[in-house]
């Protein structure tokens, strides 16, 4: 049971862009492009938002706010995705769509039934973090002083 909204963001995408701030694993492309991320598609500033599924994400809501949404696994059962690490890519030549099993299909089956509501939390993250932005506040709230959406506020015409 393979995801269409997962997939991996190529090795050359990191390469080229080795300026980007509050990355995981900073440094590490080979790291980086191996990492699950899952498209989400929101029709917002006609950007194409990919959020990465970490091993251990901990509490998806904190006490200053939702950083993501759980996807445990059996073997993983702090995973979940991380919207503070989401990526905007939006020329397909550096997506991988996963083509053989990667995931447990109770993470696969996870992400599909509660996508819809994945999204819906991230666009809530992604108004705040422009709202915070806009003030000139993303770096001061805890929410998003740690957001990787600091490299594109070109792409969110901030």
């Amino acid at each position: 049971m393979i995801n269409p909204n997962c997939c991996f963001i190529k090795e050359q995408f990191f390469i080229e862009h080795p300026h980007f701030q509050k990355m995981l694993d900073t440094s590490n492309t080979s790291k980086q492009s191996k990492r699950t991320h899952i498209c989400i598609k929101i029709e917002m500033d006609s950007n194409i938002f990919y959020v990465p599924l970490r091993n251990n994400l901990g509490d998806a809501v904190r006490k200053f706010g939702r950083i993501g949404h759980s996807i445990p696994s059996k073997s993983r059962p702090n995973a979940g995705l991380d919207f503070r690490y989401a990526l905007i890519i939006n020329d397909s030549k550096y997506i991988e769509p996963h083509i053989t099993q990667k995931l447990p299909n109770s993470q696969y089956k996870a992400i599909s039934c509660a996508y819809h509501t994945i999204m819906q939390e991230f666009s809530v993250y992604l108004r705040g973090y422009k709202k915070a932005a806009a003030k000139g506040r993303a770096d001061k709230e805890p929410l998003y002083r740690e957001s990787s959406l600091v490299n594109f506020h070109k792409e969110l015409q901030l």
